[in-house]
């Protein structure tokens, strides 16, 4: 009996975080339309949050990339001034990006607009269930790497 409420749950679950996800993918790819980037270059600015400069290997790791497709988005920025490209003077072979003065302001923007996003969310949410909302997402965020990582695991073998 526990097996197929579980099944069901999963079920539940599963259909309410793709939705999750689409939905905020919308909202991410609307907020990238109106700052004139794709969403993978909105996803790149967002990496660097409190950061004006990150190694390729960082942003890659962030942004759950290989770092030769990150090469294409890094590009399009560079392209923009967004961010610019250099040696890593203490190691040669890392590369770091730095957001430009420009890349700072459509960062910032951009961070700006995700967040508001999800103020109006709030907003809409009883204030006394934010907490254990958060919680929840976090729980399941957490959940859902260490299956990732297993899945992963299990496909490398």
């Amino acid at each position: 009996m526990e097996q197929v409420d579980v099944h069901k749950q999963a079920e539940k679950l599963a259909d309410l975080t793709l939705g999750l996800v689409g939905t905020c993918q919308r909202k991410q790819e609307r907020i990238a339309e109106r700052a004139q980037l794709s969403l993978s270059e909105f996803k790149c600015l967002r990496a660097f949050r409190v950061d004006t400069e990150l190694s390729v290997k960082d942003i890659a790791h962030r942004m759950s990339l290989t770092s030769s497709r990150l090469t294409r988005i890094i590009d399009g920025l560079v392209k923009k001034r967004f961010v610019t490209r250099h040696i890593d003077p203490q190691d040669r072979r890392i590369i770091n990006v730095r957001l430009t003065k420009q890349g700072e302001t459509i960062a910032r923007k951009v961070s700006s607009d995700c967040t508001h996003v999800y103020e109006q969310v709030l907003q809409i949410v009883n204030p006394g269930e934010h907490e254990e909302i958060i919680s929840a997402i976090a729980k399941l965020f957490e959940a859902m790497q260490v299956r990732t990582d297993f899945v992963e695991e299990y496909a490398d073998k």
